[in-house]
């Protein structure tokens, strides 16, 4: 089925998954990850020993402009908690932060913010997205301020005119700005999601298992999203534990294993071996 619609009926024996991808998209899809080639910016952000009590430690890691930073690993790493505390949702107990060589204190959600960090949680149902409001609401929520006329007034026309904006260019399929976000399909959901820190202007961009619980063709039109990111000068931090995932939309990988890094790999050392040894325990 594709838009409501019965757009095939084949014998098992008759298809292949492409031959089913290509069904459920309404397209061929001859790269499932479309990964563009651009060249590697300034250092944006910089990690020094990062660490949490009893949860990780020894974390360092950098990301330069025009580069997506894999984070790989099993479930229960560390990857997810690392990156809370770094932008404030969680305590960070210790190690340094640098935006463009300059040090940063993060404290709250709203320190990241104003640094220009977005973190696109990998819970976007529960802490992405409030589900019984608009999709107007939910896109400008982060970034009202830039919508007051006089406090505490909003421009709701200035508000509705950029939803729709943001509607068009993210081709989110939804029948107006003041639709629910509770009753759009996964994929659209993670567009608004996307589309609520496009409009903070962020140049850092975190990304929590980015295309969890979204069909095939969702999933496609997020890795051109996050591709049109790196090629406008934007930094990408996506964790992934999908392993070709992160391997076909990765510039470099980082492997963790029990709340510690224990592999780099940059794209001409990928493989599915390697990874796994990493995030086992075994130095990549």
């Amino acid at each position: 089925m594709r838009d409501g619609k019965v757009v095939a009926n084949r014998e098992i024996n008759e298809v292949s998954v492409d031959d089913i991808i290509k069904l459920m998209v309404g397209r061929d899809i001859s790269n499932k990850y479309p990964k563009k080639p651009v060249d590697r910016g300034e250092l944006v952000l910089e990690a020094r020993d990062l660490k949490r009590e009893g949860i990780f430690e020894g974390i360092s890691f950098s990301v330069h402009a025009g580069e997506i930073l894999g984070f790989s690993g099993l479930v229960g790493a560390g990857r997810t908690e690392v990156m809370r505390a770094l932008t404030g949702a969680d305590r960070l107990d210790g190690g340094q932060l640098f935006i463009h060589g300059k040090p940063l204190t993060i404290k709250n959600p709203r320190d990241a913010i104003r640094a220009g960090i977005a973190f696109l949680t990998e819970d976007r149902k529960g802490q992405g997205l409030v589900l019984l409001q608009s999709v107007e609401f939910n896109a400008t929520l982060v970034n009202l301020k830039e919508f007051r006329t006089h406090k505490p007034f909003l421009d709701r026309l200035r508000i509705r005119e950029s939803t729709q904006k943001m509607v068009e260019d993210l081709r989110i399929k939804v029948p107006s700005v003041f639709t629910l976000t509770r009753q759009l399909s996964g994929g659209n959901q993670q567009k608004v999601v996307i589309a609520k820190w496009l409009m903070t202007k962020a140049k850092i961009f975190i990304f929590d298992e980015p295309t969890r619980g979204i069909d095939v063709g969702a999933k496609i039109e997020v890795y051109n999203l996050i591709n049109n990111l790196v090629e406008n000068g934007a930094a990408v931090i996506m964790i992934s534990s999908e392993m070709d995932e992160c391997m076909g939309m990765s510039d470099r990988i980082l492997v963790m294993h029990e709340g510690r890094l224990t592999g780099e790999l940059t794209r001409d050392e990928f493989s599915q071996e390697r990874i796994m040894y990493a995030a086992s325990g075994i130095k990549a």
